[in-house]
């Protein structure tokens, strides 16, 4: 298998890969062995049917979640009505290919079951920090008892009775996949396409939802460098998945060259989130791009659910906007959060929860307008800090990272503090840490014209150009100075 991938000459058939994926999964495989094999993958890619092939084997590793009985879920968490019945509730799920500040998915899943009165469910497994990339598990497991390891029966349980969960890939579901992912993340593998793909829609597959949205990112912080690159990724997964019966499925092209929001860590962004779900968006400047992410897949995976046909794109956004900007969501997650073994209280008072032992104050060195901040940087910089991990299964921190106080296109004064540095790590170089964060906030002399974050929808008809709803463009447009 590595001496044929190697020489990119000879197509693995389905056996091949099928006895692969297994050997892997009990352990009859060893990791230097699987990590040969991905790297001659990055060189010499799969092919579209190799691609699926791997995505179905990944996918037979483990269990697929039935949901068969779709009024069970519509009677746990809507059984007030009697007259719900299975086709009133639709699953819908959404994936990252990952990013720096990504923390759509923790505000995402409360807001769009909350707003759909558990009509739409969410059904959502995540991953772990991956190279320079934080995991929405981690960020997860800052919640004191916070559980993540469920089995598939606690799973459906707390989507039927809560309407959102969000999990870890388990024993159960895609053990090949949660191997695979820890040895990509430490053996340089991340980027390959087609593993990603894999990766991604294996997971998908899995957990069975009726429909799914993507986000596929690039720039910097990305692991696709550019559109051109994303959409690939987008077009692969799009195929995949709907081969396999999600239907539809969509992607945005969303640009990752400055990190999500205002937090890169795993507490800090717990924290991020839980000022957006308490609503009054209007001060919530710093997470603009946050908020603006969140707003447009929600109505996506709302609209793709059909349980909002009456709706056009821009109306929905704007009910889902003022909807979050109530705080109506909040309560929604607290319920997820319980269910899942969290520790609500600390969600009503996150000032109770423990302080990172060291901060350290990053000073803009001359006066002007933030016009890049590297997220590729500040994303190396918070894994250096302990809030990523270097070695598979390497415990992290959660009140390590980085908090910056400044965002594109804001005016900045000498002297002012652009970033927070956090750390309960004396031994680190804090130092080198913040020429490396210095180096990844430039200042320039005159302001400059924030594109975006969504650039491209794309569907299984290919890719076009995505024009923001008016009642986000408002609020991406303003500045923090």
């Amino acid at each position: 298998m590595i001496q044929a991938r190697r020489q990119g000459i000879v197509e693995h058939d389905d056996e091949e890969l099928r006895v692969w994926v297994k050997a892997y999964t009990e352990g009859t495989l060893p990791d230097y062995q699987m990590a040969a094999w991905l790297m001659a993958v990055c060189f010499h890619p799969l092919n579209a049917r190799e691609t699926a092939t791997l995505t179905s084997c990944m996918v037979a590793s483990g269990v697929r979640v039935d949901w068969t009985s779709h009024d069970a879920i519509a009677s746990d968490t809507m059984g007030k009505d009697a007259s719900t019945t299975a086709t009133n509730t639709a699953l819908v799920d959404k994936h990252s290919t990952g990013g720096v500040g990504d923390k759509i998915s923790i505000v995402l899943a409360p807001l769009v079951a909350a707003f759909s009165d558990n009509r739409v469910a969410v059904p959502m497994m995540a991953g772990r920090g991956l190279g320079h990339t934080g995991g929405t598990i981690d960020k997860l497991e800052a919640i004191p008892g916070f559980r993540t390891n469920l089995s598939v029966s606690e799973f459906q349980h707390v989507v039927r009775t809560v309407g959102c969960s969000i999990v870890a890939a388990g024993p159960e579901l895609c053990p090949a996949d949660q191997k695979l992912y820890a040895l990509r993340d430490v053996s340089g593998t991340v980027s390959s396409l087609p593993l990603q793909t894999a990766s991604i829609v294996s997971k998908k597959v899995a957990e069975h939802p009726d429909s799914l949205v993507l986000d596929c990112k690039y720039g910097y912080g990305a692991f696709q460098a550019d559109v051109e690159a994303a959409e690939t990724l987008a077009n692969s997964m799009i195929a995949v998945a709907e081969a396999n019966g999600l239907r539809p499925t969509t992607a945005f092209l969303t640009r990752m060259d400055a990190p999500l929001g205002y937090t890169v860590g795993n507490w800090v962004e717990i924290r991020e989130c839980l000022a957006i779900l308490r609503g009054n968006l209007m001060s919530q400047l710093l997470s603009r791009d946050v908020i603006a992410l969140v707003v447009v897949q929600a109505t996506e995976m709302l609209l793709q659910s059909g349980q909002f046909e009456e709706h056009t794109f821009e109306n929905l956004a704007s009910k889902v906007y003022t909807f979050l900007d109530q705080g109506k969501a909040f309560g929604k997650f607290a319920e997820m959060v319980q269910a899942q073994g969290g520790a609500v209280e600390v969600l009503q008072n996150p000032e109770t929860y423990p302080a990172a032992s060291t901060t350290w104050d990053l000073l803009a060195d001359r006066t002007g307008f933030i016009v890049e901040i590297n997220a590729l940087y500040v994303g190396e910089a918070t894994v250096d800090l302990g809030a990523g991990r270097k070695v598979a299964n390497e415990p992290v921190d959660p009140l390590s990272g980085i908090v910056l106080l400044k965002k594109l296109g804001d005016s900045v004064v000498q002297g002012e503090v652009l970033a927070k540095i956090l750390t309960n790590h004396a031994g680190h170089d804090l130092q080198g840490i913040s020429n490396r964060l210095q180096s990844a906030i430039v200042i320039g002399d005159f302001p400059i014209n924030v594109p975006p974050i969504v650039s491209h929808r794309v569907t299984c008809h290919g890719a076009k150009i995505f024009c923001m709803p008016h009642c986000l463009l408002k609020i991406e447009q303003l500045t923090t100075s």
